[in-house]
């Protein structure tokens, strides 16, 4: 006979639910932070949207819901201090859903069988999925889904092949069951995400909103120069260099800085700081693009940095590139010209309207043009007008994204799909 306390701990595997111990008619999906995304751009979005909407003059009734600890797949242990780990407002409810702990494929499939019913059941009248893997759609609750992006639907041979299993079942899902067409309203937090919705899936405009994301401008802002010193100084960061930080994956277009570097003219004096978390054989793979175009010497490895000290590093770099393919938004960039570091960024997808004229924009499909680009901000007599000029632009155009503006917009969108028939 199974004794009572084996039984406890067992419970929330064996008996999936959700705990909703205070009235809320709106449900935000807060998941994402007892996940793997916690410390990601999904992350980022959810902690700022949501610490934001707190602290509105009007906060909406809603209630945040959370993983419970027994299904979240993150442990407390293996979690790294980042902007997800910051107090959330009190004043919201927390709902806990009870789930096995599995991967996302098997959330998202659980959840479809029993999201709709058990927000539904416990009074909910409207639910914001900030991400992908839970988006029920039925009569009783109104659905809101921020659309983050359409990466793998661009590039299928890299993101819906073998090993991504879950985003082959996902999209296959959402396009058999028309999902995209059936959901009360959609977020999108570029147009750039909006114009592929309308393409791909002929979403009607009125149908969507676009809000942008934010930054934490308490934290992203420019530091002091005994913080840049000192984060030089740990990091043996002693030349001139061009920051990139971020994935690694094929969107994000990181070759491309290496050959552009064996473009640069010899006279050109300059190291590439690769920051992020990086998996072993990406490594391997940019090490040897490296070789083979004579660049090694140049290329610096930070791995993950922390949060606290991503501003002196942003701050310390010479100029930030960010040579992506595609992109739903481009945090990083508004994050560095925030912290007073010229950028440079791809000409294409959601980056030109996220930087706006505040960046120098190259064709992310061409080295030599990075290559000029490049060669001009590390010239022998660096030309320091046109970095002050940059680093003005950049933190006037930084300033106007923020996460008030998101948590105001957003509420917004709850209350006008709330007064709809």
């Amino acid at each position: 006979m199974t004794s009572p306390p084996l039984l406890s701990r067992l419970r929330p595997h064996l008996l999936p639910g959700l705990d909703a111990p205070r009235h809320a008619p709106i449900v935000i999906d807060a998941t994402a932070l007892d996940t793997g995304h916690r410390n990601r751009g999904i992350g980022r979005y959810v902690h700022g949207l949501v610490s934001a909407m707190g602290r509105l003059e009007e906060p909406p009734s809603a209630a945040l819901l959370r993983l419970h600890p027994d299904a979240s797949p993150t442990s407390a242990a293996r979690r790294t201090d980042g902007p997800s780990d910051r107090a959330l407002p009190e004043g919201f409810a927390t709902w806990t859903l009870r789930r096995p702990r599995t991967t996302h494929l098997g959330r998202f499939l659980l959840n479809e069988l029993r999201l709709h019913a058990e927000l539904s059941g416990a009074g909910a009248r409207l639910y914001h999925a900030t991400e992908p893997w839970s988006a029920p759609v039925g009569p009783g609750l109104k659905t809101v889904i921020t659309c983050h992006d359409l990466i793998p639907l661009q590039f299928p041979e890299h993101y819906m092949g073998k090993g991504h299993r879950y985003w082959q079942v996902y999209h296959h899902y959402m396009k058999l069951r028309r999902r995209w067409q059936a959901l009360d309203h959609i977020i999108a937090i570029s147009q750039a995400t909006a114009d592929e919705l309308k393409q791909r899936f002929n979403v009607s405009p009125e149908r969507i909103t676009v809000v942008p994301n934010g930054i934490d401008h308490g934290h992203f802002r420019p530091p002091s120069e005994k913080a840049i010193n000192n984060l030089k100084q740990r990091f043996n960061l002693q030349k001139p260099f061009a920051l990139y930080l971020g994935g690694y994956d094929y969107r994000k277009n990181t070759p491309l800085l290496i050959r552009a570097l064996a473009e640069l003219p010899a006279s050109v004096e300059l190291e590439l700081v690769l920051a992020g978390g990086i998996d072993e054989a990406a490594r391997q793979d940019h090490e040897r693009l490296a070789a083979r175009l004579g660049q090694s010497h140049r290329l610096r490895w930070t791995g993950f940095v922390d949060d606290a000290d991503l501003p002196a590093l942003y701050a310390a770099a010479r100029v930030f590139c960010y040579p992506s393919l595609a992109e739903g938004f481009g945090l990083q960039a508004l994050e560095a010209m925030a912290c007073g570091c010229p950028v440079i960024a791809a000409a294409q997808s959601s980056l030109p309207e996220v930087v706006g004229d505040a960046a120098i924009l190259a064709d992310p499909n061409s080295a030599r043009d990075w290559a000029r680009e490049l060669a001009a901000l590390f010239a022998a007599e660096p030309p320091e007008s046109r970095l002050r000029e940059l680093r003005a632009r950049g933190q006037e155009r930084a300033a106007t994204f923020s996460w008030e503006r998101c948590a105001r917009e957003t509420a917004a969108v709850y209350q006008r799909i709330l007064a709809t028939p």
